[in-house]
């Protein structure tokens, strides 16, 4: 992480908001910050929140947040965090934008949380860097910029970028900026003071694995759902998962019965058409170009199946464009 905290004066962050940002994401940004001038007993950070314009913003969950002021009046400052979630196409701007390069160019470290990452990606700030951004969001973010090198961390610091997946994903990120501007014993003493047990590293799965999620302990099982979510660009036969795990199709069957109460092919096709979905919702990708992507043999096939999972058409989500945190 290139940035240290000079010892004779605190580190400045200015965080910009967007509309409809996630009150947690916020919190879990602001609050380890606050709390590491109290553990040290002396100001180690100063903080100012901004939005586009300086006017309140509401957040996800209907409350207004005041702020400091405009993008507009913003100094430069050596850390700029983006904190976003819902819709943050709808509120991103040119002049958001050239701020946030302006920021880049006169050195500033800038980050990101939850959606944030994509209002980095669209200044181009993320270019050729590895980030990270929700799990829900990752399928539309990576088809709509490939030059980012998108992983699944909790959270990434790649030279002067940085990005939080989710709200406590959050915490660990500024638990870890903290650690290492300020030292891990005061990193450690805003963990016990926000009773929060484990501090987790930023290579931590931002997702249960799907045999996790779903309660089963049976090995093969998971051995199995597991193959099945590495493949959804495909549409697996029962035949392929009984190789893979060198059982007998039937086993396939009832394992996936006793468990779960669906089969097998039930199962994958759900995977598969929350994956088109997200990628429907996220991205301007063509109906035929999502179907195929996600192992459909036909378009009619695809909206046959859509129409069973979500009573809806696809075509219904398609060029919606938006991202949730």
């Amino acid at each position: 992480m290139p940035l240290s905290r000079p010892d004779t004066e605190p580190l400045g962050v200015t965080i910009l908001i967007l509309e409809q940002f996630a009150m947690i994401a916020f919190s879990s940004t602001v609050e380890p910050l606050r709390e590491a001038n109290w553990v040290a007993g002396k100001p180690l950070y100063t903080w100012t929140v901004v939005s586009h314009d300086g006017a309140p913003v509401r957040a996800s969950n209907g409350l207004a947040l005041q702020v400091d002021g405009s993008i507009r009046e913003a100094a430069f400052s050596p850390v700029v965090i983006v904190c976003s979630s819902f819709n943050p196409h709808l509120h991103v701007t040119p002049a958001m934008l050239g701020w946030l390069r302006r920021q880049a160019r006169q050195g500033a470290m800038i980050g990101a949380v939850e959606t944030g990452a994509y209002v980095l990606a669209r200044a181009g700030l993320l270019d050729g860097h590895r980030a990270t951004i929700h799990w829900e969001n990752a399928p539309g973010f990576a088809e709509e910029f490939p030059e980012v090198q998108l992983t699944d961390r909790l959270f990434e610091f790649d030279r002067r970028r940085f990005s939080a997946s989710g709200a406590s994903a959050a915490m660990d990120m500024m638990l870890a900026m903290i650690a290492e501007q300020a030292g891990q014993p005061v990193a450690a003493r805003i963990a016990d003071e926000f009773i929060y047990n484990r501090m987790r590293e930023a290579q931590s799965p931002q997702r249960l694995p799907g045999a996790d999620r779903l309660g089963t302990r049976n090995a093969r099982l998971r051995r199995l759902l597991d193959f099945l979510e590495r493949a959804l660009a495909e549409n697996v036969e029962v035949s392929d998962m009984a190789a893979f795990e060198k059982i007998s199709a039937r086993e396939v069957q009832r394992l996936f019965k006793t468990h779960l109460g669906v089969s097998p092919k039930a199962y994958h096709r759900r995977l598969r058409l929350q994956r088109a979905q997200d990628l429907l919702r996220q991205t301007d990708m063509p109906v035929t170009e999502v179907a195929s992507s996600c192992g459909f043999s036909s378009g009619a096939d695809f909206s046959r199946a859509y129409r069973r999972e979500f009573a809806r058409r696809p075509i219904d989500d398609s060029g919606a464009v938006y991202l949730s945190g």
